[in-house]
C-alpha cells in the first residue's frame, strides 16, 4: 500500500503547495488523509502540520518546499533539510500547542514525507525496524538516535540492501 500512496502523494502535495494560502490547509489535510496511518500514529505529526498550516500557511509551505528541494541532493543537503524542517516544526508545536504531547515530527515522519515525495532517492527511517534489520544483516555502523540520525550512514545501509536485492534474481521475482 505504501507504493500506492507514493504514486499519489507527490502530485497531491505539489497541488497543495501551489494553492492559495486560504486553500492550503484543506489541501494539505487531503494529502495527510491519503497517507493514513503510514505517518500519523500516536503523536500525529502530519495532523499537526495541517493544524499549523491554519495559522501559518506560508511557513508550512516553505518547510515542505525546502525539504523537497533537497530530497535528491547530496547527503549533507538532505541532512540540513531534515534538521531545518524538524527545528521549524518543533517551534510551531511549541508556539501553538505547547503543553501537548501531540504533533511532534521526528525522523520517521520527515523521512516518510521525503520518501513519499521522491521514493527514488529516499528511504523511510523507523528506528525500531531499522535497528532490528541492521542487526540481522550485521550492519553495526552508528547512525545516531532521535532527531540526530545520520542519514548518510542509514542510507548507506539501505543502498547496500537495495543493491543486494537487485543482484539476486530470486529476490527480484
Amino acid at each position: 500500500y505504501k507504493w500506492q500512496i507514493a504514486k499519489k502523494f507527490r502530485p497531491m502535495m505539489e497541488l497543495a503547495l501551489e494553492s492559495e494560502n486560504a486553500e492550503f490547509p484543506a489541501k494539505l489535510k487531503a494529502v495527510r488523509k491519503l497517507t493514513g496511518n503510514l505517518i500519523d500514529s500516536y503523536t500525529q505529526p502530519f495532523e499537526g502540520l495541517t493544524k499549523f498550516a491554519e495559522y501559518e500557511p506560508d511557513t508550512v509551505k516553505n518547510m515542505f518546499k525546502g525539504l523537497f528541494a533537497k530530497s535528491d541532493g547530496v547527503m549533507e543537503e538532505r541532512q540540513s533539510g531534515v534538521s531545518a524542517f524538524l527545528k521549524k516544526s518543533h517551534e510551531l508545536r511549541d508556539k501553538y500547542f505547547p503543553d501537548s504531547y501531540l504533533y511532534k515530527d521526528d525522523m520517521h515522519s520527515v523521512t516518510s514525507y521525503m520518501f513519499l515525495y521522491d521514493s527514488d532517492h529516499n528511504y523511510i527511517f523507523k528506528a525500531s525496524h531499522a535497528l532490528i534489520f541492521a542487526d540481522c544483516i550485521e550492519f553495526y555502523d552508528d547512525w545516531g538516535t532521535g532527531d540526530s540520525v545520520k542519514l548518510d550512514v542509514y542510507y548507506r545501509m539501505c543502498d547496500q540492501i537495495a543493491e543486494a536485492i537487485k543482484n539476486s534474481p530470486a529476490m527480484m521475482k
